[in-house]
């Protein structure tokens, strides 16, 4: 009788900096094409909400842009020349994206009723676009990135810069992001994260 083999021991898994921001960024994109898609203009109220929701998600892609050029980028050309290279481009490239549907935005807002339709399903279009060019992005950092990342430093050393990257957040952005993070955190990935900020948050502070 055949006894059932074991299967070699998994190595811890790296300390993964990207991972949980893009996981937020992945659903906040998700759900507001989806809010803008299902927007036709007609209620007022209802359209001022898609727009701002549109314009907050544009906001904090610029502030993650920042976050990364000032934090990984420096640790990544350090470890390799160049190595962050093309994520840079990408970044410029996200930038004039950014812009532009700040743009698409203003445009449905000045548009008159019978010109609106065709304004927001043009925002709709370029939105799912700009969300398209990004999971391509995030997934190029959450692989090419990290191999660089995990084969020049230790944890330890990534935790550094991620308390540093997190120490430079302001508290309104900190709150809208993790508003939209931990739902798309798994369980354990909320229990670790919420754990952490306990242990280096002052205690009125994380409540």
């Amino acid at each position: 009788m055949s006894h059932p083999s074991h299967a070699a021991p998994q190595a811890m898994p790296r300390l993964d900096l990207y991972a949980p921001i893009h996981k937020a960024l992945r659903a906040w994109m998700f759900d507001t094409v989806l809010r803008v898609g299902r927007t036709d203009g007609v209620d007022a109220a209802v359209l001022q909400q898609t727009l701002s929701r549109v314009e907050s998600l544009l906001l904090i892609c610029e502030a993650h842009i920042h976050h990364e050029q000032v934090f990984l980028h420096p640790l990544l050309e350090q470890a390799r020349h160049h190595a962050a290279r093309e994520a840079d481009q990408a970044h410029l490239d996200h930038a004039r994206e950014i812009a532009r549907l700040r743009d698409r935005v203003w445009q449905v807002r000045e548009a008159g009723a019978d010109m609106r339709g065709g304004a927001l399903m043009t925002l709709y279009r370029e939105l799912a676009l700009f969300t398209a060019e990004n999971l391509t992005h995030m997934h190029w950092e959450e692989t090419v990135h990290n191999e660089t990342l995990w084969a020049s430093y230790t944890d330890a050393q990534l935790m550094q810069t991620h308390d540093a990257l997190v120490q430079s957040i302001g508290a309104q952005e900190m709150a809208e992001t993790l508003r939209h993070m931990l739902p798309a955190l798994s369980p354990c990935e909320r229990i670790g994260m919420l754990s952490d900020m306990r242990a280096k948050m002052p205690p009125g502070a994380f409540e």
